[in-house]
């Protein structure tokens, strides 16, 4: 890919976001050991959107149908479809709308002493 592009990143900044099960299809099966959760984690820690047990949780707790850990093609294409709509509804990037959601649940969401959410 690098040979190709000039270099992974270079490659990586050309794919659209509106894809990455396309993307995580391609590591699956031209990276060594880059299927299932290992290809999104590298995607993760390379700054993209990613499926993180909190991203996950954010968006079982939306109420998106889809397992505990998303490695199923169906589950997939359900995670990529809401962060479709959501990019589109809010005209934020996917990785920001990734974080956002990996923030809001689980290990990473503290809330502030005395607040029972829903009011700000």
């Amino acid at each position: 890919m690098a040979k190709g592009h000039g270099s992974f990143g270079a490659f990586l900044a050309k794919w659209p976001s509106s894809d990455e099960i396309g993307l995580l299809e391609l590591l699956s099966k031209r990276g060594d050991r880059l299927g299932g959760n290992t290809g999104q984690m590298l995607l993760r820690f390379l700054g993209w959107d990613g499926t993180s047990k909190d991203v996950v949780a954010c968006l079982r707790d939306a109420g998106l149908d889809v397992a505990e850990e998303v490695k199923s093609k169906r589950d997939l294409k359900l995670v990529q479809e809401q962060f479709n709509a959501w990019a589109k509804e809010t005209g934020l990037p996917y990785v920001h709308l990734s974080r956002i959601c990996s923030y809001s649940i689980g290990e990473n969401y503290v809330a502030r002493e005395g607040e029972t959410g829903g009011e700000g």
